[in-house]
């Protein structure tokens, strides 16, 4: 098909074979293609103007994904609460100092 190029840039050499060259030549068509595509296409936008239909709309969407999340959630809820229960002592909790911040940085 094409005969091989070799190309010399600082003193690196790159061997282009017929195959490279050949795609190289696709890849630009095809590029110029998908470009042309998208400059001579019309635009075609779509608005929703703020009304009481799209802000029920949005709240009942809204309320499906909530409850959709909490039904994904439930089996890791799950799992917590009887990891938590398997960590709890049976005895009498630990005495603490009340006036201190259990998680404080400084330890005040």
């Amino acid at each position: 098909m094409f005969s091989d190029q070799v190309i010399t840039i600082a003193g690196r050499t790159i061997t282009l074979t017929g195959h490279d060259i050949f795609m190289i030549i696709v890849s630009l068509v095809f590029g110029v293609i998908f470009w042309a595509a998208l400059y001579f296409s019309r635009k075609r936008v779509v608005l929703l103007k703020k009304s009481r239909v799209t802000d029920d709309l949005t709240f009942e969407l809204s309320r499906i994904a909530d409850a959709l999340e909490r039904i994904a959630n439930r089996p890791a809820d799950r799992a917590i609460a009887s990891a938590v229960a398997r960590q709890l002592p049976t005895g009498p909790p630990p005495r603490t100092n009340s006036k201190s911040t259990v998680y404080s940085l400084f330890g005040r």
